[in-house]
């Protein structure tokens, strides 16, 4: 496993250095990327980009196979193998079955 950049703050690791610097500027300086167009402050600059195309630019990836639409094309992508390809991620404690691994 590869060198962890340790926060001096808090218990944060991170495997970038540059993940670091972003998480000082974020967590501990309060940074926010403001929007432009309307009061929504996104922690990032790949939120800000994904809130402007999805509210302001009304940009949404529509499944072929139904009426769901996502705001982002790995959304899109979640859903068709959980909802029309029928994968699931079973639970390693129990009988139940989640349609995202992170569940």
């Amino acid at each position: 496993m590869g060198e962890k950049f340790q926060c001096r703050e808090c218990e944060y690791q991170a495997t970038y250095k540059s993940s670091l610097v972003t998480h000082k500027k974020v967590v501990h300086k309060g940074q926010k990327f403001k929007c432009t167009e309307c009061d929504y402050q996104a922690r990032d600059k790949s939120n800000l980009g994904i809130h402007k195309k999805a509210i302001h630019m009304k940009l949404k990836y529509q499944c072929p196979e139904c009426v769901y639409q996502a705001t982002q094309k790995g959304n899109l992508a979640t859903h068709q193998k959980a909802v029309h390809m029928g994968q699931k991620f079973p639970c390693p404690e129990c009988d139940i079955q989640f349609s995202q691994k992170s569940n």
